[in-house]
């Protein structure tokens, strides 16, 4: 049997696009306040009777998110332009 578990995380940060052009409202510092849900696809474990322990998802996605809360994303190598998509690969 496969399984899929979903977690929902939260941060808040800054940034801004600085590959806009003059005058777009984004490429002004603003601030957002972010949702990100993982997803885990995987079987389920007979004797455990899960994908994975819910503490153990947390324990490998919460340092990531905890790199990014309350900061200046554009500050964060990789995030120079830090656009929702690269931010779900950074993410990643």
């Amino acid at each position: 049997m496969q399984a899929e578990l979903v977690k929902t995380f939260h941060f808040e940060a800054a940034h801004h696009l600085p590959n806009t052009p003059d005058g777009h409202k984004c490429r002004r510092m603003h601030g957002h306040n972010y949702r990100v849900d993982v997803h885990i696809l995987g079987p389920v474990d007979p004797q455990a009777g899960w994908v994975m322990d819910f503490g153990r998802f947390k324990a490998i996605v919460k340092p990531v998110i905890d790199t990014m809360d309350h900061r200046l994303l554009n500050d964060l190598p990789g995030l120079e332009n830090c656009t929702a998509e690269l931010i779900a690969k950074f993410i990643w």
